[in-house]
């Protein structure tokens, strides 16, 4: 079978970036010179290089279609994304093809698959796995794909993300500076899955060179807090502050916190991610913080129609997040 030969492959045996091939298959000369011209067509005829749909620009049978693939559908903050995401594209003439892989690296194979048969144009992705080699699909067909809320473990396309490990790291000077001696950090497992590593991180970091442990309590159940409760079995021998480190820990560690008959901040601090303000009605109010969704789906959709228009240089781009402080440290 016939090796596919990419745009990059091109680039690199004729010295130039992807952009400047890109430009001299649209036919965007500019100050190209006549050398450069003739080096790059040389190589591809020597490679026998058929540009994508995606390389050559000139979509005559373009789709005018976007895949947005999510890890969880039911993950509030993601609701949020996807209408950001839908407003955004509101003006281009794009229609959004919206795909829930339900955390599951099968489940993320076939909607990619699904979405490449649909002939897409672009791809807003949120990542299960974590490796390069999982979205060789993608690859293969040189489509456009900026990656939103998490990463890879290998740069190749844009991110568009929180600021996890700078917001995180100042959330845990707050708390230290309240005097709390232990920070019990709750989260869904964290796996390879980069924003709550980002997250743990930055506890971490805000805790350093300070008397404040720092104690990793990972969910195994969901629902009803059982988690919390039975760490909470024990009577705590330092000031503690719960830190739960998205909505859904949040949540949990609410219900535990409760059914434990533990006021915050009385018993116990309490302090995270993602409350969607809610957490303001809960008194004395849960001190949180709130990311920005739709500047991140915006920024997201920007960048990938840049991308469609031409190659882009990759880059990591951070919406900073807002701390809430309320009465619960």
């Amino acid at each position: 079978m016939k090796k596919h030969v990419t745009i990059q492959e091109v680039a690199n045996r004729a010295g130039v970036s992807k952009t400047t091939i890109s430009r001299y298959l649209n036919g965007k000369f500019g100050n190209m010179s006549l050398d450069t011209k003739r080096k790059i067509q040389l190589i591809i005829d020597e490679l026998d290089y058929r540009p994508s749909k995606q390389a050559q620009g000139l979509k005559s049978n373009k789709s005018w279609l976007i895949g947005l693939l999510v890890a969880d559908i039911a993950n509030q903050y993601t609701a949020y994304i996807i209408k950001a995401v839908q407003d955004a594209l509101m003006d281009t003439g794009y229609q959004l093809l919206i795909m829930n892989t339900n955390n599951s690296e099968t489940e993320e194979q076939r909607a990619i698959q699904k979405l490449i048969d649909q002939n897409i144009d672009g791809i807003l992705l949120q990542p299960v796995a974590t490796e390069l080699t999982a979205f060789q699909q993608i690859i293969d067909q040189e489509i456009p794909t900026v990656l939103v809320d998490r990463f890879l473990n290998i740069d190749r396309w844009t991110t568009v993300q929180t600021n996890n490990i700078q917001v995180s790291k100042k959330m845990a000077e707050i708390i230290v500076a309240n005097g709390y001696q232990k920070i019990v950090h709750v989260s869904e497992a964290i796996g390879d899955i980069s924003p709550r590593a980002e997250r743990y991180q930055g506890i971490r970091l805000g805790t350093l060179d300070t008397n404040c442990q720092v104690e990793l309590l990972e969910l195994h159940h969901t629902g009803k807090g059982q988690d919390i409760v039975e760490f909470c079995s024990e009577e705590f021998k330092e000031k503690t502050c719960f830190f739960a480190a998205n909505g859904n820990a949040m949540y949990e560690t609410v219900v535990g916190l409760n059914n434990c008959q533990l006021k915050f901040p009385i018993d116990c601090g309490l302090a995270g991610y993602d409350d969607w303000f809610w957490g303001e009605l809960i008194q004395p109010g849960i001190t949180t913080i709130h990311q920005v969704p739709e500047r991140i789906g915006e920024r997201a959709v920007e960048v990938l129609m840049q991308e469609i228009d031409i190659p882009q240089p990759t880059e990591t781009i951070e919406i900073a997040a807002e701390i809430h402080l309320r009465g619960s440290l």
